[in-house]
C-alpha cells in the first residue's frame, strides 16, 4: 500500500511539474539532490564528545561522494541559508541522536533549488543509554548516508522513499547476527556476507517516541532492513521471531 501511495505522489508530482499554466517550476527531490557532488558538505561539530571525535575521525576515511569541511555551530548558523552548502549535523530527539544531511537555503523561497530540505537522517544512538556501538559504528552509518544520496540522485522512488525502501532487497546467501557480540564480531572482522542486527532505542517513553531496527552489511555497509516503529517499551526495540522468520523468507540464515 505504500509502495503504491508512494507511485501515485511521484506520478502527481511529474504531472504538475509538467504544465505550463504554473509560473514556478517544480522539482523533484532527485532533481534538487543533482548539485550534490559539487557542493560541500560542512560537517558541523561543536566540541570533543566521543561521538564527535570518533565523526570527525570516521569522515575523514571514508567520506567520499562530495568536498568536505568541518565547521562549529557559529559558522553553521551563518551559513544555513546559504543553498551553496550541504550540512551534517549531530541532533538529538525524542532520546535518540541522529546524523542529518540537510542542504541549506531559505524558508519560504520561491525558487524550490534554493528551498532548505532534510536529505536523510540516519538514527545512531541512545542518548540516555548509549551502547558504545555508535562509536564502532560510525562508519557505517557514513556509508549508508552516502549510499542513499547516491541512489537518490538517480531515484526518486528513493529519494521520497526514504532509508526503508531498502527493505525489498534479497538476502539470499546472507547471514543475520542479531545476537549483539556476535554481530559487532562480524563487523570488526568485515565478514562477507554477514548482516548486523542493530537496534536504537530511547530510555525515557512518551506519545513520540519511537525506536529502529536495522540490518547492515559488515562489509560493504550497505543497509538491508530498516524500521521505524512506535516505542512503548524494551520489547518493541528487539528483534522479534517475526522479523527473523520475515529474514528467512527473503533468502537468510538467521543466528540469534
Amino acid at each position: 500500500m505504500k509502495s503504491r501511495l508512494l507511485h501515485l505522489f511521484l506520478l502527481a508530482v511529474l504531472l504538475f511539474s509538467a504544465l505550463p499554466a504554473f509560473s514556478q517550476k517544480i522539482y523533484t527531490r532527485k532533481m534538487r539532490l543533482a548539485d550534490f557532488p559539487t557542493k560541500t558538505t560542512k560537517v558541523v561539530l561543536e566540541g570533543n564528545s566521543f561521538l564527535e571525535l570518533a565523526l570527525r575521525e570516521e569522515i575523514s576515511v571514508h567520506w567520499r561522494i562530495s568536498p568536505y569541511e568541518f565547521c562549529d555551530p557559529a559558522e553553521y548558523a551563518g551559513l544555513r541559508t546559504s543553498s551553496s552548502y550541504y550540512f551534517l549535523t549531530l541532533a538529538q530527539e525524542e532520546g535518540l541522536a541522529y546524523l542529518i544531511l540537510s542542504k541549506g537555503g531559505k524558508e519560504g523561497e520561491t525558487d524550490q533549488l534554493k528551498q532548505a530540505f532534510e536529505v536523510v537522517r540516519m538514527p545512531i544512538a541512545s542518548v540516555d543509554d548509549p551502547s558504545g556501538r555508535e562509536l564502532v559504528f560510525m562508519g557505517a552509518f557514513l556509508g549508508i548516508i552516502q549510499n542513499f544520496v547516491e541512489q537518490a540522485m538517480v531515484s526518486d522512488k528513493t529519494a521520497y522513499g526514504g532509508l526503508s525502501e531498502r527493505n525489498g532487497l534479497k538476502l539470499k546467501d546472507k547471514t543475520v547476527y542479531l545476537d549483539p557480540d556476535q554481530a559487532d564480531k562480524a563487523y570488526l572482522e568485515g565478514t562477507p556476507d554477514a548482516l548486523l542486527g542493530v537496534t536504537i532505542a530511547p530510555v525515557q517513553i512518551s506519545f513520540d517516541t519511537v525506536c529502529y531496527k536495522m540490518l547492515i552489511s559488515a562489509d560493504t555497509h550497505e543497509l538491508f532492513y530498516f524500521e521505524k516503529s512506535k516505542y512503548k517499551g524494551p520489547s518493541d526495540g528487539r528483534f522479534t521471531d517475526a522479523e527473523a522468520k520475515r529474514f528467512e523468507r527473503r533468502g537468510a540464515t538467521v543466528v540469534r
